[in-house]
């Protein structure tokens, strides 16, 4: 009896395996599928010729991908302790996120203190009223930053289920974190529609490695986010609303750091190479550019009754 061996990109779990299953067995002389969603190793066996390409076709069909392997094959290291390790090693991309974070916040922070001296000195009780809301402004621009460069430092090379999540969660942070920023310094429909507009740009431009269908899903949730995030604002105008951020704030970063172990993964099972180089000046450019319309919209916005 003859073995073909493949390595199978996409599979997440058991539906993934048995979708495979079924679409494999439908192929003729084969006698066995050896194929397991949590090692990604497909390992089909057959009694006569069978046509390689035609395999790989039918795999792609069902929305995986597939490569021939001989011999023994292992998967990278790709656990926790060694994402941890690598967010050391300068040579990774993991290892540029530490630096890339404190990189924004410092350009961010300095950049905010110049709007500060060049348009907002003069506004009465201006740290009372906005400077809690900014400092965690700038501390959840970073937060996303963070993860949208590791998501753009691989050239946003994954795989369509990968590209869903990554669309979706990027997308409905970024909206409500924004929302919900301005929906305390200004109310739920500006909060909203800058929510939800920042949530919808961003998911959709995460979103986009995986076709329409992450665009989609990085604009839906967006929307959702964007709205959500000023509705909690309303919500918890008199119960404890600053009270709120830190805990937001730090749900969100856990998050995000799921986020990025996932990224990680997913670029070492399928050995994505590390060498696509973002623009850096560009990419810091347009985090200020989010962070002063954001800014500004907060201090010279339109504002609800509840906030005059």
């Amino acid at each position: 009896m003859n073995a073909l061996k493949l390595r199978i990109a996409g599979m997440h779990c058991e539906s993934c395996e048995k979708l495979l299953k079924k679409a494999l067995s439908k192929l003729g002389h084969i006698k066995e599928i050896d194929l397991r969603y949590n090692n990604e190793i497909a390992t089909i066996y057959y009694n006569q010729e069978i046509n390689v390409d035609k395999v790989i076709s039918i795999i792609r069909e069902s929305g995986y991908d597939a490569m021939p392997i001989s011999g023994d094959y292992s998967i990278n290291n790709a656990s926790i302790k060694q994402f941890l390790k690598d967010l050391k090693n300068k040579n990774k991309a993991e290892g540029q996120l530490i630096f890339i974070a404190l990189q924004v916040f410092a350009i961010l922070a300095l950049l905010e203190g110049v709007a500060y001296f060049g348009f907002f000195r003069n506004i009465p009780n201006f740290f009372n009223t906005y400077g809690y809301f900014i400092i965690f402004l700038l501390i959840n621009v970073v937060l996303m930053a963070t993860s949208v460069w590791h998501i753009k430092i691989y050239g946003n090379k994954f795989t369509c289920m990968t590209g869903m999540m990554i669309g979706m969660t990027i997308g409905m942070l970024s909206g409500f974190l924004i929302g919900i920023i301005v929906g305390a310094t200004n109310g739920m429909f500006v909060g909203s529609v800058a929510g939800l507009l920042i949530g919808m740009a961003v998911g959709g431009w995460c979103g986009k490695c995986c076709g329409i269908m992450g665009i989609m899903e990085g604009i839906m949730a967006g929307l959702m986010g964007g709205l959500m995030g000023a509705m909690t604002s309303l919500m918890l105008l008199n119960d404890n609303l600053k009270l709120i951020f830190p805990i937001v704030t730090g749900a969100s970063a856990l998050i995000l750091g799921g986020l990025d172990y996932m990224i990680y993964k997913e670029t070492k099972k399928n050995e994505i190479n590390e060498t696509y180089k973002y623009d850096k000046f560009n990419f810091i450019s347009f985090c200020f550019l989010i962070t002063i319309i954001v800014t500004f919209i907060m201090v010279y916005g339109t504002k609800s009754l509840l906030f005059r």
